[in-house]
């Protein structure tokens, strides 16, 4: 009887609870507003929802979107929102290919049905952690951290060399000992300026035995031409730079050199980095307020790095957003790490920024009048800035024009573009910056397209982004990474750096230098960490294998030009300057279908910065040895190893060309076999050649010239075919290819 009596009393108290219904205001929280937030607020919220239609507020539910109001009172069948979510349309169906569940959709019809109560009428959401993205550690102002305190402190020769030991030191890796003077010398010689050291500096640094010998070595290397034209490449990939146009004709662009001499003689100036992005960005706009500097042609050529943008159709207006859409995401990736065309068509997935902040950045670009939105050739001509270009100048210029940027007529605000479509224009949103960084707004003159005031804020030393990026780019050129894994992206969806003390650090002391790019990679290269061997250890290996502390120096590939460069400079055949003009028909008579684009490949023997870069056809050596691709910006190459590169280069015509050359120039430095090889080594691997390689060699050499006089006899001739295979050989080593 007891034991009964409690089981009843147990079911009355419990009876309530499973038979009370959730309140409206209960069923809001627990089923409608997680629904809201997870799988509706990402793309309707914000200042510029997706349709218009805000679904962080009751007041954005009850106002709807462009195509009418979102409810029909307590009628859920006549509810355009309801609607959406049980359309068979999957053109319509909200969330785009993402059904709801049977249980989610029933909540909803009941939430309707109720009216569709909200809470709290001033209450709204946001996206999931949208606000606290904006704490996300590259948002945040650069710091200038102390370098730590290490136990071994006489190992450090900058504070570089503090940060990485302490990090080291921490994780319990000991760095390697130092790479000899030879291989150092040819590491930086190759880092620096894409060439190996020829013999005279190496005997030069040999006889040189000074505390400043390598310091006497790193500013002669950053004074040299060599040095600029091998970062101004590295650029380039940045800014996809390209010598044709990339629609279906890719129609050359024989102005477009002009932009890339535009970037050698700016890094060879050591151009400040605000002032070189400014530039870029707005120097039509700089050399129209100095009419009377002499020199403000420049400015106005700088701006190929917008109008390089690859072209996208051939009529006058279609593809323009794409043009625009190409433009904002170079900048983006290139000068701050985001990717920005990601907001195109709904707020961004995972960084704060919002389509406002993209149709912000919009209006700059559709205020600008591109050399490309002519529908024939010679109207793109026509509708290329002018600029006066002194007499002196005037012979190595082809033409009263610069492939370049200018503001249009009527420069203004930018509608947004509904889902991206630029035929369903929205309201217009004001030109600005990204909102998650800044509360400025620029003050644009009635006039201007606003470039220049978005380019003084993007290189404003108070935006966190721009300096870090740049530091990472200049830190992942020396050791094959960066601080960042993905150089191109510091949004949320990266890894944390592996070094954030010491990136904020060199982001500071960038920012301090007066932005001085060659300030920086003088820092890098002097430090103790970049003169460590590439041998490895296996304890150490047990403890970091991917050598995330940096205790041996990372063993890397040649790029492809500089392989290309290193070939022709081994042979003697390198040419100074950069070969002018490329051999492009005359400008009347660049007529290019889609049926019969452009395709030619023009080679040469200057250095492969000048070498002519189409976009569709690529240049052999660089597409097969992993050159940059043009139609896009390339923050990082990818490293293949396919059997065709071995074929190129044992079979193919530049390299047996080039070791031809190579032999005669050991044949011709003396008579002696022995002083030959040494000579031959020194130029390839910069370093004596050993006891055991002259053996080998040597062995090598006449069992050619046996084998070749056997089948003819005629000593001259073997002689020559058997340096030239040694050559070969020489040339084909990774010994060759691989920097240590």
């Amino acid at each position: 009887m007891r034991r009964s009596l409690w089981c009843l009393l147990l079911t009355l108290a419990c009876f309530p609870l499973i038979a009370r219904a959730d309140s409206p205001d209960e069923q809001f929280e627990k089923q409608i507003r997680p629904l809201l937030v997870n799988k509706c607020v990402e793309c309707h919220a914000g200042r510029t929802p997706e349709g218009m239609l805000d679904l962080s507020s009751k007041s954005g539910l009850h106002k709807g979107g462009m195509t009418g109001p979102s409810l029909s009172g307590k009628n859920v069948d006549a509810s355009l929102l309801f609607e959406r979510l049980v359309t068979d349309d999957e053109d319509l169906l909200m969330p785009p290919g993402e059904r709801l569940s049977d249980a989610e959709i029933a909540a909803v019809r009941k939430w309707i049905a109720a009216g569709a109560p909200w809470p709290d009428a001033s209450a709204e959401m946001m996206p999931a952690d949208f606000a606290t993205q904006s704490d996300h550690w590259a948002f945040q102002p650069i710091t200038r951290p102390q370098p730590p305190s290490v136990a071994n402190e006489a190992w450090c020769r900058t504070d570089i060399d503090r940060f990485i030991l302490a990090r080291q030191e921490a994780a319990g890796v000991e760095p390697v000992e130092d790479a000899d003077r030879a291989t150092w010398l040819r590491r930086v010689t190759l880092d620096l300026t894409g060439l190996p050291p020829t013999i005279d500096e190496q005997a030069d640094f040999a006889a040189d035995t000074s505390d400043q010998a390598e310091q006497r070595v790193i500013d002669r290397l950053l004074a040299s031409r060599a040095y600029a034209e091998r970062f101004a490449r590295r650029w380039l990939d940045v800014a996809r730079y390209a010598d044709t146009s990339g629609d279906g004709t890719d129609m050359p662009v024989p102005e477009a050199r002009y932009y890339r001499d535009w970037v050698i003689d700016a890094i060879d100036a050591d151009m400040p980095y605000d002032q070189f992005l400014i530039e870029q960005l707005a120097g039509d706009i700089l050399a129209k307020q100095n009419p009377d500097d002499p020199e403000n042609y420049r400015h106005t050529i700088a701006t190929g790095y917008i109008a390089l943008t690859r072209r996208f159709g051939n009529s006058k207006y279609a593809e323009l957003h794409q043009i625009i859409d190409d433009t904002i995401d170079t900048v983006g990736k290139s000068t701050m790490g985001l990717s920005l065309g990601c907001a195109r068509c709904h707020h961004h997935k995972f960084d704060p920024v919002t389509m406002e902040d993209y149709y912000g950045l919009y209006g700059y670009f559709a205020s600008t009048v591109y050399p490309h939105a002519g529908t024939e050739h010679q109207k793109e001509r026509s509708d290329m800035p002018a600029i006066t270009v002194p007499a002196k100048l005037q012979s190595s210029m082809e033409s009263h024009v610069a492939w370049a940027v200018s503001d249009k007529s009527d420069p203004g605000d930018s509608p947004l573009h509904t889902a991206g479509d630029p035929s369903k224009r929205g309201p217009k949103v004001p030109r600005g910056y990204l909102a998650f960084l800044t509360d400025d707004r620029p003050e644009i003159p009635n006039d201007s397209s606003g470039r220049l005031q978005l380019a003084q804020w993007i290189a404003s030393k108070d935006n966190p982004l721009t300096a870090r990026v740049m530091v990472n780019r200049i830190w992942q050129s020396h050791f094959g990474r960066g601080f960042v894994i993905n150089p191109a992206n510091f949004g949320v969806q990266s890894p944390p750096p592996t070094h954030p003390a010491l990136l904020d650090y060199l982001a500071d002391e960038f920012v301090a230098s007066g932005w001085s790019i060659k300030h920086m990679h003088r820092l890098i290269v002097s430090s103790h960490v970049y003169r460590l061997a590439s041998s490895e250890s296996a304890e150490q290996l047990a403890r970091d294998q991917s050598n995330e502390w940096l205790w041996h120096f990372p063993r890397q590939r040649m790029d492809a030009e500089t392989f290309r460069d290193s070939i022709l400079a081994v042979s003697g055949r390198l040419q100074s300057g950069s070969n002018g003009r490329h051999p492009f028909k005359p400008t009347d008579q660049l007529k290019y279908t889609q049926g019969n684009p452009f395709s030619e490949v023009f080679d040469h023997e200057f250095r492969s910065v000048y070498l002519m870069t189409p976009r569709l056809n690529r240049h052999p050596l660089m597409a097969l040895f992993d050159g940059a691709d043009a139609n896009t910006t390339t923050a990082e190459r990818g490293e293949s190893t396919v059997p065709l590169q071995s074929l190129f280069v044992v079979n193919g015509g530049f390299v047996r060309d080039q070791a031809t050359a190579f032999a005669e120039r050991i044949q011709q430095s003396g008579d002696d076999t022995e002083a030959r090889l040494e000579h031959a080594w020194r130029l390839a691997y910069a370093r004596d050649c050993s006891a055991d390689e002259r053996i080998a060699a040597s062995s090598y050499l006449d069992q050619y010239v046996a084998s070749r006089l056997a089948e003819a006899n005629d000593p001259a001739a073997a002689q020559r075919d058997a340096w030239i295979s040694l050559a070969r050989v020489l040339i084909a080593s990774n010994e060759f290819m691989y920097i240590d």
